[in-house]
Protein backbone atom coordinates (compact mmCIF):
# COMPACT_ATOMS: atom_id res chain seq x y z
CA UNK A 1 0.00 0.00 0.00
CA UNK A 2 1.36 3.43 -0.96
CA UNK A 3 1.77 6.15 1.66
CA UNK A 4 -1.01 8.11 -0.05
CA UNK A 5 -3.46 5.23 0.27
CA UNK A 6 -2.38 4.74 3.88
CA UNK A 7 -3.02 8.41 4.56
CA UNK A 8 -6.41 8.29 2.84
CA UNK A 9 -7.49 5.45 5.12
CA UNK A 10 -6.24 7.11 8.30
CA UNK A 11 -7.63 9.81 10.57
CA UNK A 12 -4.80 12.11 9.42
CA UNK A 13 -5.99 12.63 5.82
CA UNK A 14 -6.13 16.35 5.03
CA UNK A 15 -8.75 18.08 2.93
CA UNK A 16 -8.87 21.62 1.61
CA UNK A 17 -12.11 23.49 2.24
CA UNK A 18 -12.59 26.73 0.28
CA UNK A 19 -13.76 29.78 2.18
CA UNK A 20 -17.11 31.12 1.08
CA UNK A 21 -16.64 34.81 1.94
CA UNK A 22 -14.30 37.48 3.34
CA UNK A 23 -16.45 38.27 6.36
CA UNK A 24 -15.31 37.81 9.96
CA UNK A 25 -18.60 36.24 10.92
CA UNK A 26 -17.75 32.75 12.17
CA UNK A 27 -14.12 32.96 10.98
CA UNK A 28 -11.73 31.74 13.69
CA UNK A 29 -9.23 29.86 11.51
CA UNK A 30 -7.20 32.65 9.88
CA UNK A 31 -4.09 34.45 11.13
CA UNK A 32 -5.22 37.98 10.20
CA UNK A 33 -4.79 38.98 13.85
CA UNK A 34 -5.27 42.75 13.42
CA UNK A 35 -7.97 42.34 10.74
CA UNK A 36 -5.94 44.34 8.23
CA UNK A 37 -6.54 42.20 5.13
CA UNK A 38 -9.80 44.08 4.47
CA UNK A 39 -8.59 47.49 5.68
CA UNK A 40 -9.53 50.15 3.07
CA UNK A 41 -6.09 51.81 3.21
CA UNK A 42 -4.33 48.50 2.58
CA UNK A 43 -6.63 47.68 -0.33
CA UNK A 44 -6.28 51.18 -1.79
CA UNK A 45 -2.48 50.97 -1.65
CA UNK A 46 -2.52 47.65 -3.50
CA UNK A 47 -4.94 48.96 -6.12
CA UNK A 48 -2.84 52.06 -6.80
CA UNK A 49 0.32 49.98 -7.15
CA UNK A 50 -1.50 47.64 -9.53
CA UNK A 51 -2.27 50.62 -11.74
CA UNK A 52 1.28 51.95 -11.48
CA UNK A 53 3.30 48.72 -11.73
CA UNK A 54 1.02 46.03 -13.16
CA UNK A 55 0.10 42.63 -11.77
CA UNK A 56 3.52 41.00 -11.43
CA UNK A 57 7.12 41.83 -10.62
CA UNK A 58 8.38 40.30 -13.91
CA UNK A 59 11.46 38.57 -12.51
CA UNK A 60 13.69 37.56 -9.65
CA UNK A 61 15.04 40.32 -7.40
CA UNK A 62 18.49 40.24 -8.99
CA UNK A 63 17.06 40.59 -12.51
CA UNK A 64 14.02 42.83 -13.02
CA UNK A 65 11.84 41.95 -10.03
CA UNK A 66 13.14 44.44 -7.46
CA UNK A 67 11.34 47.80 -7.72
CA UNK A 68 10.99 51.00 -5.71
CA UNK A 69 8.05 49.55 -3.74
CA UNK A 70 10.22 46.67 -2.53
CA UNK A 71 13.08 49.00 -1.68
CA UNK A 72 10.84 51.35 0.29
CA UNK A 73 9.31 48.45 2.21
CA UNK A 74 12.75 47.11 3.17
CA UNK A 75 13.82 50.53 4.40
CA UNK A 76 10.62 51.11 6.39
CA UNK A 77 10.89 47.69 7.99
CA UNK A 78 14.53 48.35 8.97
CA UNK A 79 13.53 51.66 10.56
CA UNK A 80 10.66 50.05 12.49
CA UNK A 81 12.85 47.23 13.77
CA UNK A 82 15.96 49.30 14.36
CA UNK A 83 18.20 47.04 12.25
CA UNK A 84 20.71 47.73 9.51
CA UNK A 85 18.88 45.93 6.70
CA UNK A 86 15.95 43.71 5.80
CA UNK A 87 15.36 41.39 2.86
CA UNK A 88 12.04 40.28 1.36
CA UNK A 89 11.02 36.68 0.65
CA UNK A 90 7.96 35.08 -0.93
CA UNK A 91 7.04 33.10 2.18
CA UNK A 92 8.06 32.45 5.76
CA UNK A 93 9.02 28.93 4.78
CA UNK A 94 11.41 30.25 2.12
CA UNK A 95 12.87 32.82 4.52
CA UNK A 96 13.53 30.35 7.34
CA UNK A 97 14.79 27.60 5.07
CA UNK A 98 17.00 30.03 3.17
CA UNK A 99 18.56 31.56 6.27
CA UNK A 100 19.39 28.19 7.82
CA UNK A 101 20.83 26.64 4.65
CA UNK A 102 22.90 29.74 3.85
CA UNK A 103 24.26 31.45 6.96
CA UNK A 104 25.42 28.95 9.63
CA UNK A 105 28.87 27.93 8.37
CA UNK A 106 30.18 26.46 11.63
CA UNK A 107 28.97 25.44 15.07
CA UNK A 108 26.04 23.33 16.23
CA UNK A 109 22.43 24.43 15.73
CA UNK A 110 20.24 24.09 18.85
CA UNK A 111 16.48 24.35 18.37
CA UNK A 112 13.24 24.10 20.29
CA UNK A 113 11.43 20.82 19.61
CA UNK A 114 8.20 22.67 18.79
CA UNK A 115 9.82 24.88 16.14
CA UNK A 116 7.95 25.37 12.87
CA UNK A 117 8.47 22.85 10.06
CA UNK A 118 10.28 25.48 7.97
CA UNK A 119 12.91 25.85 10.70
CA UNK A 120 13.27 22.10 11.15
CA UNK A 121 13.62 21.50 7.40
CA UNK A 122 16.14 24.32 7.09
CA UNK A 123 18.20 22.88 9.94
CA UNK A 124 18.15 19.39 8.45
CA UNK A 125 19.04 20.59 4.97
CA UNK A 126 21.84 22.79 6.30
CA UNK A 127 23.79 19.54 6.88
CA UNK A 128 25.12 21.03 10.11
CA UNK A 129 25.21 19.22 13.45
CA UNK A 130 22.06 19.94 15.44
CA UNK A 131 20.54 19.27 18.84
CA UNK A 132 16.94 19.58 20.00
CA UNK A 133 15.82 20.73 23.43
CA UNK A 134 12.42 20.28 25.05
CA UNK A 135 9.96 23.09 24.56
CA UNK A 136 11.29 26.31 26.14
CA UNK A 137 13.71 24.24 28.28
CA UNK A 138 16.74 26.47 27.76
CA UNK A 139 18.42 24.95 30.80
CA UNK A 140 19.01 21.82 28.68
CA UNK A 141 21.41 23.64 26.36
CA UNK A 142 25.00 22.52 26.38
CA UNK A 143 26.30 24.89 23.75
CA UNK A 144 29.65 26.33 22.77
CA UNK A 145 30.40 29.95 21.87
CA UNK A 146 29.50 30.55 18.24
CA UNK A 147 26.74 27.92 18.18
CA UNK A 148 23.32 28.83 16.83
CA UNK A 149 20.06 28.94 18.79
CA UNK A 150 16.80 28.76 16.84
CA UNK A 151 13.36 29.39 18.30
CA UNK A 152 10.01 31.00 17.63
CA UNK A 153 8.94 34.06 19.58
CA UNK A 154 5.28 33.04 19.63
CA UNK A 155 4.76 29.37 18.79
CA UNK A 156 2.38 28.77 15.91
CA UNK A 157 0.47 25.77 17.26
CA UNK A 158 0.57 26.22 21.05
CA UNK A 159 0.35 30.02 21.02
CA UNK A 160 2.74 30.37 23.95
CA UNK A 161 5.94 32.41 23.90
CA UNK A 162 9.64 31.82 24.27
CA UNK A 163 10.88 32.98 27.72
CA UNK A 164 12.44 36.27 26.65
CA UNK A 165 14.44 37.00 29.81
CA UNK A 166 15.93 33.50 30.00
CA UNK A 167 16.58 33.54 26.27
CA UNK A 168 18.44 36.85 26.45
CA UNK A 169 20.57 35.62 29.36
CA UNK A 170 21.36 32.30 27.66
CA UNK A 171 22.40 33.93 24.40
CA UNK A 172 24.59 36.51 26.16
CA UNK A 173 26.26 34.13 28.61
CA UNK A 174 26.92 31.34 26.09
CA UNK A 175 27.74 33.73 23.21
CA UNK A 176 25.25 32.19 20.82
CA UNK A 177 23.87 33.34 17.46
CA UNK A 178 20.11 33.70 17.91
CA UNK A 179 17.74 33.21 14.99
CA UNK A 180 14.31 34.36 16.12
CA UNK A 181 11.18 33.57 14.10
CA UNK A 182 8.49 35.90 15.40
CA UNK A 183 5.96 35.44 12.62
CA UNK A 184 3.04 35.20 15.07
CA UNK A 185 4.21 37.94 17.46
CA UNK A 186 5.21 40.86 15.26
CA UNK A 187 2.46 43.44 15.02
CA UNK A 188 0.41 41.69 17.70
CA UNK A 189 1.89 42.75 21.03
CA UNK A 190 4.50 44.83 22.83
CA UNK A 191 5.54 48.42 22.16
CA UNK A 192 4.91 49.42 18.52
CA UNK A 193 3.90 45.81 17.85
CA UNK A 194 7.48 44.54 18.01
CA UNK A 195 6.54 41.29 19.78
CA UNK A 196 9.37 39.25 21.27
CA UNK A 197 11.91 41.26 19.29
CA UNK A 198 11.24 44.30 21.48
CA UNK A 199 13.11 42.69 24.37
CA UNK A 200 15.46 40.49 22.33
CA UNK A 201 16.71 42.89 19.66
CA UNK A 202 20.19 43.18 21.18
CA UNK A 203 20.59 39.39 21.39
CA UNK A 204 19.05 38.54 18.01
CA UNK A 205 21.41 38.02 15.10
CA UNK A 206 18.64 37.36 12.59
CA UNK A 207 14.91 37.96 12.84
CA UNK A 208 12.42 36.35 10.47
CA UNK A 209 8.81 37.40 10.16
CA UNK A 210 5.88 37.10 7.81
CA UNK A 211 3.33 39.46 6.29
CA UNK A 212 0.56 36.84 6.25
CA UNK A 213 -0.33 37.17 9.94
CA UNK A 214 -0.79 40.54 11.66
CA UNK A 215 0.00 42.40 8.40
CA UNK A 216 -2.93 40.69 6.68
CA UNK A 217 -1.15 40.27 3.33
CA UNK A 218 1.49 37.66 2.34
CA UNK A 219 5.25 37.20 2.02
CA UNK A 220 8.06 37.38 4.56
CA UNK A 221 11.32 39.09 5.49
CA UNK A 222 14.65 38.60 7.22
CA UNK A 223 16.20 41.37 9.33
CA UNK A 224 19.78 41.67 10.52
CA UNK A 225 23.15 43.30 10.00
CA UNK A 226 24.47 44.41 6.63
CA UNK A 227 26.89 41.51 6.15
CA UNK A 228 24.33 38.79 6.92
CA UNK A 229 21.72 40.31 4.61
CA UNK A 230 24.27 40.78 1.84
CA UNK A 231 25.33 37.14 2.28
CA UNK A 232 21.72 36.12 1.66
CA UNK A 233 21.51 38.34 -1.43
CA UNK A 234 24.65 36.73 -2.84
CA UNK A 235 24.18 33.09 -1.87
CA UNK A 236 20.61 32.27 -0.72
CA UNK A 237 19.00 30.11 -3.40
CA UNK A 238 15.46 30.78 -2.13
CA UNK A 239 16.04 34.48 -2.75
CA UNK A 240 18.10 34.39 -5.95
CA UNK A 241 16.01 31.90 -7.89
CA UNK A 242 12.47 33.03 -7.00
CA UNK A 243 10.36 35.63 -8.76
CA UNK A 244 9.90 38.62 -6.45
CA UNK A 245 6.40 39.12 -5.10
CA UNK A 246 4.33 41.77 -6.94
CA UNK A 247 4.85 45.51 -6.28
CA UNK A 248 1.17 45.75 -5.32
CA UNK A 249 1.82 43.27 -2.52
CA UNK A 250 4.73 45.38 -1.27
CA UNK A 251 2.53 48.47 -1.35
CA UNK A 252 -0.19 46.73 0.66
CA UNK A 253 2.37 45.60 3.24
CA UNK A 254 3.72 49.16 3.53
CA UNK A 255 0.19 50.38 4.26
CA UNK A 256 -0.25 47.66 6.88
CA UNK A 257 3.07 48.56 8.50
CA UNK A 258 2.04 52.20 8.73
CA UNK A 259 -1.16 51.17 10.53
CA UNK A 260 0.68 48.79 12.87
CA UNK A 261 3.00 51.64 13.89
CA UNK A 262 0.14 54.13 14.39
CA UNK A 263 -2.32 54.87 17.18
CA UNK A 264 -4.86 52.81 15.26
CA UNK A 265 -2.52 49.85 15.41
CA UNK A 266 -2.24 50.23 19.17
CA UNK A 267 -6.04 50.38 19.50
CA UNK A 268 -6.33 47.19 17.46
CA UNK A 269 -3.76 45.46 19.68
CA UNK A 270 -5.68 46.52 22.78
CA UNK A 271 -8.95 45.25 21.32
CA UNK A 272 -7.31 41.94 20.45
CA UNK A 273 -5.89 41.62 23.98
CA UNK A 274 -9.39 42.10 25.41
CA UNK A 275 -10.74 39.36 23.15
CA UNK A 276 -7.96 37.02 24.26
CA UNK A 277 -8.65 37.65 27.96
CA UNK A 278 -12.39 37.16 27.49
CA UNK A 279 -11.94 33.90 25.58
CA UNK A 280 -9.42 32.50 28.07
CA UNK A 281 -11.90 33.21 30.87
CA UNK A 282 -14.57 31.30 28.98
CA UNK A 283 -12.30 28.29 28.45
CA UNK A 284 -11.49 28.16 32.17
CA UNK A 285 -15.15 28.34 33.12
CA UNK A 286 -16.09 25.69 30.56
CA UNK A 287 -13.38 23.36 31.84
CA UNK A 288 -12.08 22.60 28.36
CA UNK A 289 -8.46 21.44 28.10
CA UNK A 290 -6.29 24.17 26.68
CA UNK A 291 -2.69 25.41 26.46
CA UNK A 292 -1.89 28.57 28.38
CA UNK A 293 -1.47 31.34 25.80
CA UNK A 294 -1.69 35.13 25.81
CA UNK A 295 -1.56 35.25 22.03
CA UNK A 296 -4.41 35.19 19.47
CA UNK A 297 -3.70 31.46 19.06
CA UNK A 298 -5.99 29.60 21.43
CA UNK A 299 -6.49 25.85 21.64
CA UNK A 300 -8.98 23.23 22.66
CA UNK A 301 -6.81 20.14 23.13
CA UNK A 302 -8.95 17.04 22.56
CA UNK A 303 -6.20 14.50 21.90
CA UNK A 304 -8.12 12.02 19.76
CA UNK A 305 -7.68 12.55 16.00
CA UNK A 306 -11.17 11.40 15.01
CA UNK A 307 -12.82 13.43 17.77
CA UNK A 308 -11.02 16.59 16.64
CA UNK A 309 -12.33 16.15 13.10
CA UNK A 310 -15.82 15.52 14.43
CA UNK A 311 -15.66 18.63 16.58
CA UNK A 312 -14.48 20.78 13.66
CA UNK A 313 -17.31 19.48 11.46
CA UNK A 314 -19.93 20.12 14.17
CA UNK A 315 -18.61 23.65 14.59
CA UNK A 316 -18.78 24.29 10.83
CA UNK A 317 -22.39 23.14 10.83
CA UNK A 318 -23.01 25.99 13.28
CA UNK A 319 -21.21 28.49 11.07
CA UNK A 320 -17.95 28.48 13.05
CA UNK A 321 -14.76 28.01 11.03
CA UNK A 322 -11.79 26.71 13.06
CA UNK A 323 -8.69 24.63 12.33
CA UNK A 324 -8.51 20.95 13.23
CA UNK A 325 -4.81 20.27 13.81
CA UNK A 326 -3.43 16.72 14.00
CA UNK A 327 -0.06 14.98 13.79
CA UNK A 328 2.44 15.44 12.28
CA UNK A 329 1.79 19.18 12.66
CA UNK A 330 1.49 18.67 16.43
CA UNK A 331 2.81 15.85 18.65
CA UNK A 332 0.84 12.59 18.74
CA UNK A 333 -1.90 12.63 21.35
CA UNK A 334 -2.33 16.42 21.27
CA UNK A 335 -4.73 16.85 18.35
CA UNK A 336 -6.61 20.06 18.85
CA UNK A 337 -8.99 22.69 17.67
CA UNK A 338 -6.90 25.78 16.91
CA UNK A 339 -8.80 29.03 17.33
CA UNK A 340 -7.42 32.31 15.96
CA UNK A 341 -8.80 35.53 17.39
CA UNK A 342 -8.80 38.86 15.57
CA UNK A 343 -9.12 42.46 16.68
CA UNK A 344 -12.06 42.86 14.29
CA UNK A 345 -14.15 40.24 16.06
CA UNK A 346 -17.11 41.61 17.98
CA UNK A 347 -18.75 40.47 21.21
CA UNK A 348 -21.42 38.85 19.06
CA UNK A 349 -18.76 36.87 17.18
CA UNK A 350 -17.19 35.67 20.43
CA UNK A 351 -20.58 34.80 21.90
CA UNK A 352 -21.45 32.71 18.84
CA UNK A 353 -18.10 30.93 19.16
CA UNK A 354 -18.46 30.08 22.84
CA UNK A 355 -22.05 28.94 22.41
CA UNK A 356 -21.00 26.64 19.59
CA UNK A 357 -18.12 25.24 21.65
CA UNK A 358 -20.52 24.56 24.53
CA UNK A 359 -22.84 22.65 22.24
CA UNK A 360 -20.08 20.61 20.62
CA UNK A 361 -18.49 19.72 23.96
CA UNK A 362 -21.81 18.22 25.03
CA UNK A 363 -21.99 16.14 21.85
CA UNK A 364 -18.55 14.53 22.15
CA UNK A 365 -18.20 11.31 24.16
CA UNK A 366 -17.22 11.97 27.77
CA UNK A 367 -14.30 9.52 27.62
CA UNK A 368 -12.76 11.59 24.79
CA UNK A 369 -12.94 14.82 26.78
CA UNK A 370 -11.62 13.16 29.91
CA UNK A 371 -8.67 11.81 27.93
CA UNK A 372 -7.50 15.27 26.83
CA UNK A 373 -4.28 16.53 28.40
CA UNK A 374 -4.49 19.47 30.79
CA UNK A 375 -1.03 20.93 30.28
CA UNK A 376 1.17 22.13 27.47
CA UNK A 377 2.29 19.11 25.41
CA UNK A 378 5.92 20.14 25.61
CA UNK A 379 7.51 16.73 25.19
CA UNK A 380 6.55 16.13 21.58
CA UNK A 381 8.24 17.02 18.33
CA UNK A 382 6.29 19.20 15.89
CA UNK A 383 7.48 17.69 12.65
Amino acid sequence: MTRLNQRRQSSLFRRRLPRQSNTLNGMFAGNDYLSLSQHPEVIAAAQQALNDWGAGSSGSPLLSGYCLQHQALEQELAEWLGVQRTLLFNSGFAANHGVLTTLPESGTIHFDRLSHASLIDGIRHSKKRFKRFHHNALHELNANPGDWLVTEGTFSMDGDRAPAAALATTVAEQKLNLILDDAHGLGVWNSAGLGSFASLNKQTRLLTGTFGKAFGVAGAFVAGNDDDIETLVQFCREYIYSTAFPPSQAAAIRASLAIIRSDEGERRRQQLAQHIDRFKSYMRQAGLATIDSDSPIQTWVIGDDEAVMTAAQLLREQGIWVSAVRPPTVPAGTSRIRISLQSGHTEQHLKALTQALDKVAQQLPSHVLNHAPNQTPSQGVAE
